[in-house]
């Protein structure tokens, strides 16, 4: 048999212990972590949370988290916001995120918590794990996420840059200049409207051709091409890589007449012959499309000529595709109106004030497949 006491038996038993034999041993042992342990737990379980809480805070214990969400002590993280942030602070972090609408836990709160203490550290956590979760919720503070960034997550900076609109982009290069992030200040320049100083830092300070060329790519400027050139040309490995990467975005007689004189650049011969091939690749495309567009251009015309000289022919049993009554052979005289699609009208079933006069059967018959196809689309879109 395995004898157990009651819930409440038990509850006295311990109780009993909690104010006799354990007041004793904690006065003989204080720092007893069991008995401290102990003690949290039967507060717990008498409902002292607030007394629990102070013994898991006291001793350290990572518990301490548990007990906050279990019981909702949340309130409780912005007075003891140093000691939890020591003890775990992604924990603490998701907390204070979690609950960032409850008093006393708002942004601001916390910000002037964190701000008073003087650990940037930490808040740089804070504002991070707000901006992964909500990113509009700390807005006010994105300009000074920006010097944290570089100085405690330099990885997220340019992410964080990208994803940000409302942060002000000359105060914003100042940090990058700071800390000397040459790819955020690309990024930067680009977006202030100054591609050429974005690419010269591109060549001069990241020293990376292949980034030069899919940045000049990106922008889609024949100016900038040029000033790739004008930057790159008195350095050899950089030429090469113009040679080898630009395929048909330039002219490669531009490339070769800026080349100086007597420069080594390894495998010339090699890149030059690949850079002429892909630029003849090019210009017999070119040519392709243009003598089929000329083809295709020339047989339309012949089939609108034709179809502008042919004759159409009209008797007594033509119609009028307005009223349905014959065209001619009636009594009295009247005119009509001849499209080129060949249909027929009385002069007077149609609105001559109208100087772009159309069939009306053909026009319906358009407007109806034009319907039947949008209600084709959204009905396979549903």
């Amino acid at each position: 048999m395995d004898p157990q006491l009651s819930p409440a038996v038990y509850e006295l038993v311990l109780n009993t212990f909690l104010q006799k034999d354990s007041k004793d041993k904690l006065r003989e042992q204080p720092n007893n972590e069991d008995l401290l342990k102990v003690k949290a737990l039967l507060h717990e379980d008498l409902g002292q949370y607030e007394e629990a809480l102070k013994i898991y805070l006291q001793q350290g214990h990572f518990e301490v988290f548990e007990l906050i969400r279990k019981r909702k002590l949340h309130a409780s993280l912005v007075g003891n916001l140093m000691t939890l942030m020591k003890l775990g602070s992604e924990e603490t972090v998701n907390l204070l995120i979690a609950h960032r609408t409850e008093p006393p836990l708002q942004v601001e709160r916390v910000v002037k918590v964190l701000d008073s203490t003087h650990t940037v550290e930490y808040l740089h956590k804070y504002l991070d794990g707000l901006f992964q979760k909500d990113p509009k919720a700390g807005g006010q503070y994105h300009q000074r996420q920006v010097e944290l960034y570089a100085t405690y997550d330099k990885e997220k900076l340019l992410p964080f840059l990208r994803s940000c609109t409302d942060i002000p982009l000359q105060k914003a290069l100042q940090v990058c200049e700071k800390h000397n992030r040459y790819e955020e200040m690309v990024f930067l320049l680009a977006r202030m409207g100054n591609p050429k100083a974005a690419l010269e830092l591109v060549i001069k300070k990241l020293e990376d051709v292949d980034k030069a060329i899919e940045f000049a790519m990106e922008e889609g400027d024949d100016d900038l091409w040029d000033a790739l050139i004008h930057l790159s040309i008195s350095n050899p490995k950089f030429v090469t890589g113009l040679l080898n990467n630009v395929g048909t975005h330039i002219d490669p007689t531009k490339l070769i007449q800026q080349i100086p004189e007597h420069t080594e650049i390894p495998n010339l011969g090699a890149s030059l012959v690949k850079l002429l091939q892909d630029f003849q690749v090019q210009v017999n495309l070119r040519e392709g499309c243009r003598k089929i567009l000329v083809k295709d251009s020339h047989s339309l015309m012949e089939k609108l000529y034709k179809l502008q000289g042919s004759a159409v022919y009209i008797d007594g049993d033509t119609i009028c595709k307005a009223c349905g009554n014959e065209v001619i052979g009636t009594a009295e005289k009247a005119d009509f109106v001849l499209f080129f699609c060949g249909h027929v009208y009385h002069g007077r079933c149609v609105n001559k004030k109208n100087q772009r006069m159309t069939c009306r059967m053909c026009y319906v018959h358009t407007r109806a497949e034009h319907r039947g196809r949008k209600e084709h689309l959204l009905q396979k879109n549903l």
